[in-house]
């Protein structure tokens, strides 16, 4: 493919489509993501934004911004030892604090720079396939499914979730400026050969060495927003086979110069953190552990079917729903994966073919020791993007009639049309289910927040029945109400995730005993147990005192196979108390505040 294309006066033509696909992407992005700019915090943007507001720019203070105390500092659970969660990414901390700071710490602005961000991975994602030979209303339709994936609803509609789009962008525009470098296949490799005579050989090589040097620092920043940019030379590797033989040297002085870098990273990561700072199961299954070499093939499955068959990625849960039905599951993973092999060795010599697997299953593989979760999908989705670029081209090929290449290219746009139907139904519903999310966590922190008896800095706060999706409710509430120091301890999580949906009691025994009982649902089943099972080694015993720290002492009446059904719960000073305050969740209310 040449690198030159057009005459000049078809230039400006070809710019203007050009711009009218980036506007076209912009309106995918703005009518299916757009709502989440009313959505606020929501569960880890509350530490961010705190973090973020107390930390100073320096390398430390934004290293320290970048963590998550999931027990012990937002929420102190009884059940569950304390953990903390640490990451090294400065570079998209301090894009984020530069966000906030700008717009005056308004979560709007960070929505709408999530999606602007997403805008720019898309038109990137566009350019890529351009230069992998895609025709612009492909590779537009392409870049538009992507935009609308349901697979990245959380991550372009969750502001935690922003620096995966800031290393999915990064790395797209270090992998085109790398492919330029290297002659890629319609990458630029017959321009440099073409103004060889005509050019004088040191401006040639300064341009090859400026696409060079600028691969470098971007793929260096996306290190600084998320781990799983360090495969990316492994990555660009991938297309060797169809340029090899050019200019050896110095493409292996750029391949040195990108190992130097992420020895680099690690060396300063490691010095930062102290160490590998590599989180605890359920977090992370470690080699060590003896079920990890299963766990990593079957993520691998699992994640496929989300970027194919668009199976929601559940953390904790999701992944052994699927193992206890083997025959559903890896079924439909053979399906999945017969299918997008065949695509890989049908187009095996191409630059997409190479290059589409390497992207799906390389960027894949920082996250599959870790727990599942939706926003893993995204990085990867450039490698489904290009394989379904390969199959709509497939599709549509040249064919020696004429008429039956009219009726192929008709299938591949029904093919597209049909594809984006599905994907902005599906896209549109779950930006709904977020939307109902985060207005449980408001609801929660409202009420809460206006609890009749008032509310102090210090207070303890107990909660019965506490949403799953709250957890961050003490940051939500401090934000709101300008108190500090208040402790959350939720007695128990609500059965469902929504809060409670089967009849629920609150029995005072005397001023300083309650018990709590579930008909129907059992606290701490399903995934839930198997979290806390997980995370503490054990299952929550028959009696656990906690007075020492948490002011509370805890008995389990009844359990059975299917969980607990009621506990007994004895504080250390009666609920009288002004700085105690206990909170009961219902189907009626999420937070209503128990008289003493």
């Amino acid at each position: 493919m040449s690198g030159v294309r057009g005459t000049a006066s078809s230039r400006p033509v070809a710019g203007v489509w050009r711009l009218a696909a980036v506007g076209g992407l912009a309106v995918l992005v703005l009518l299916l993501h757009g709502r989440c700019v009313r959505y606020g915090l929501f569960l880890d943007d509350h530490a961010h934004f705190r973090q973020l507001q107390e930390c100073d720019w320096s390398l430390a203070g934004l290293t320290s911004a970048c963590r998550l105390e999931l027990v012990g500092g937002a929420v102190e659970l009884w059940w569950m030892p304390q953990c903390t969660l640490r990451f090294f990414r400065p570079v998209a901390f301090g894009l984020m604090k530069l966000t906030y700071t700008l717009t005056g710490w308004n979560p709007a602005a960070m929505h709408v720079a999530s999606l602007l961000w997403h805008l720019a991975a898309c038109t990137l994602l566009m350019l890529l396939l351009r230069r992998l030979g895609a025709a612009l209303w492909l590779a537009w339709a392409v870049a538009g499914l992507f935009a609308i994936h349901p697979g990245h609803v959380a991550t372009v509609q969750w502001i935690a979730c922003q620096t995966e789009i800031m290393v999915t962008a990064l790395l797209l525009g270090a992998a085109l400026c790398f492919g330029r470098f290297r002659g890629w296949p319609g990458f630029g490799g017959d321009w440099l050969r073409s103004v060889r005579g005509t050019v004088p050989v040191p401006a040639v090589s300064r341009a090859r060495a400026g696409w060079a040097v600028a691969s470098v620092i971007l793929f260096a920043l996306a290190l600084g927003c998320r781990e799983n940019a360090v495969v990316f030379p492994l990555v660009m590797a991938a297309m060797e086979p169809l340029v090899w033989r050019r200019q050896v040297r110095t493409a292996l002085v750029l391949y040195a110069v990108l190992v130097a870098v992420v020895v680099a990273y690690l060396a300063v990561r490691s010095a930062m953190l102290g160490g590998a700072a590599l989180p605890p199961r359920p977090y992370v299954v470690s080699p060590g552990d003896p079920d990890f070499v299963r766990f990593v093939f079957d993520k691998v499955w699992y994640y496929l079917l989300g970027e194919f068959l668009l199976v929601p990625c559940i953390p904790i849960g999701g992944l052994p729903w699927f193992q206890a039905r083997p025959l559903l599951f890896y079924g439909s993973a053979a399906g999945v994966g017969l299918g997008v092999a065949v695509i890989w060795v049908r187009h095996r010599r191409q630059p997409g073919g190479l290059i589409g697997p390497a992207w799906l299953l390389g960027f894949m593989l920082p996250a599959l020791p870790v727990f599942a979760s939706p926003h893993h999908l995204y990085l990867p989705g450039v490698g489904w993007a290009v394989t379904a670029t390969l199959l709509i081209r497939w599709i549509g090929g040249p064919t020696a009639a004429r008429g039956a290449a009219r009726w192929r290219r008709a299938g591949a746009g029904l093919v597209a049309a049909g594809t984006a139907a599905v994907f902005g139904l599906v896209t549109y519903e779950l930006g709904r289910a977020m939307g109902t999310a985060e207005a449980v966590e408001d609801c929660v922190t409202e009420e809460i927040a206006a609890a009749p008896s008032g509310l102090k800095s210090g207070d303890r706060l107990y909660v019965a029945n506490l949403p799953l999706l709250a957890h961050y409710a003490r940051l939500a509430v401090e934000e709101r109400t300008g108190l500090r120091g208040l402790r959350l301890i939720p007695l128990t999580w609500a059965p469902r995730l929504l809060g409670p949906a089967s009849p629920t009691e609150l029995t005072r025994i005397d001023e300083r005993t309650i018990e709590v009982t579930v008909a129907g649902d059992r606290y701490f089943s399903g995934s839930i147990a198997q979290l806390i099972h997980e995370a503490a080694g054990r299952d929550i015993p028959d009696e656990v005192d906690r007075l020492a720290d948490l002011g509370l002492r805890v008995q389990v009446l009844r359990r059975d196979a299917a969980g607990i059904e009621s506990l007994r719960f004895t504080f250390d000073r009666p609920l009288s108390d002004p700085g105690l305050h206990l909170f009961w969740g219902s189907r009626v209310r999420l937070a209503y505040e128990v008289p003493p």
